[in-house]
């Protein structure tokens, strides 16, 4: 079966003929006049056995469909998860390899216990972030060697202070993606079972980057008071979050009882193409930023004060302005946005990456929105429930 590594990819796997196709091969062989059947059965059946496998590889390892009970067989290097069981569960473990299918390598890199695996940076603040929250749970489950690379290190050291993965060490020259192995989702966006292979050593004593946006919820969801820590802010970034609420404050009538402050992201610009033409879906709206504010209007009667970021604060100006609860970031940038919505105690989103991080700082309970899509997505219903985020409650977007 195979599991997405590079030798399987290439085509280099064993394949097993079953005896009763075996003998009617060499039947057909016997006859010279049958060498063309013979040859063609050959090829048929090794197309079907790859396709079988190909048509497999959506399935073996996947996080958010239905979860496995998995078993990990060493086969010339390549390991092979399968299905034991094809129960639904409402569930999904934070990992796929069991301890005992763990594989450890004496070899070492410039000092560094093999394997090695490290990020390359793709998307913005939101996905950065995920993705160093991925290598941190790597870490921390499988205790496998993390390391940040220049290139991933310049997205975030200004922003944030407390980070804790190591930087590739300088003996080892600068980064060169061509140098190292990639491993990516397999069959879905939401599928990177192949980094934990990676960890778990059953991919070799290799150096692995990261690519395509891995975002393991499920893997780094119980670190959450780590992740907190990890993702401390710089001090200009606090202060001016600090400096935004207390205005507030300042200025709110001593009638009123102390604000609780609503963290409030709408996600707008590319993302409305991409949620149409990626998962069939639409963009939450006026109906349900009104029940999302009327939400915590109703559990904190007059304390309720809402922090607005987007980016598109117009389009958030339009259907918002009118309330006088409700206040709008200045939106300097992705940073700021950031410390300030997670510097307030509860949340409302609506889709994507940015607004989940928000949310997961703030540490109250959070109010998404929830979308219906196509297939699954990462920041849905679904996925919330079965990674046991219990504090976050979804409200119709319609």
């Amino acid at each position: 079966m195979n599991c997405g590594c590079d030798s399987c990819e290439s085509g280099y796997q064993e394949l097993l003929i079953p005896d009763r196709g075996k003998h009617l091969y060499y039947r057909l062989l016997a006859s010279p006049r049958s060498l063309f059947v013979g040859l063609s059965f050959f090829f048929v059946l090794v197309i079907y056995i790859y396709v079988s496998n190909y048509r497999g590889v959506t399935n073996i390892y996947h996080h958010n469909a239905d979860l496995l009970n998995v078993s990990t067989t060493a086969f010339s290097s390549t390991p092979t998860l399968e299905r034991k069981d094809n129960v639904k569960v409402k569930s999904l473990l934070p990992t796929i390899i069991p301890p005992t299918s763990w594989v450890k390598y004496f070899k070492q890199w410039h000092g560094l216990r093999l394997p090695v695996i490290t990020c390359r940076p793709r998307g913005r603040l939101g996905n950065i972030m995920g993705e160093y929250a991925t290598m941190y749970s790597l870490k921390r489950h499988y205790n496998v060697t993390v390391v940040i690379n220049n290139d991933f290190k310049k997205k975030i050291k200004y922003i944030f202070l407390n980070t804790s993965l190591p930087d590739i060490p300088a003996s080892a020259g600068p980064f060169k993606l061509q140098d190292w192995t990639p491993v990516q989702y397999i069959g879905s966006w939401n599928n990177y079972a192949p980094i934990e292979l990676a960890a778990a050593g059953l991919l070799g004593p290799k150096k692995f980057v990261m690519e395509k946006y891995a975002f393991e919820i499920q893997m780094f969801h119980q670190f959450k008071e780590e992740l907190r820590k990890e993702f401390t802010f710089a001090p200009n970034y606090t202060t001016k979050a600090n400096g935004f609420l207390s205005n507030i404050m300042e200025n709110r009538s001593s009638e009123l009882p102390d604000p609780v402050f609503v963290g409030f992201h709408i996600r707008r610009t590319d993302y409305k193409k991409f949620i149409k033409n990626r998962y069939g879906s639409h963009l939450p709206e006026t109906a349900y930023f009104t029940r999302a504010l009327s939400h915590y209007r109703t559990k904190f009667p007059d304390a309720a004060v809402f922090i607005v970021a987007s980016d598109d604060l117009q389009y958030a100006r339009s259907k918002l302005d009118q309330y006088h609860d409700v206040f709008f970031s200045p939106g300097f940038s992705a940073g700021e946005d950031m410390a300030l919505l997670a510097s307030c105690n509860h949340s409302i989103i609506t889709v994507g990456s940015f607004g989940f991080w928000t949310a997961f700082l703030a540490g109250g309970e959070v109010v998404y929105a929830d979308v219906t899509t196509k297939i699954e997505y990462r920041f849905s219903r679904k996925m919330f429930e079965k990674i046991g985020l219990d504090y976050f409650i979804p409200l119709p977007v319609d």
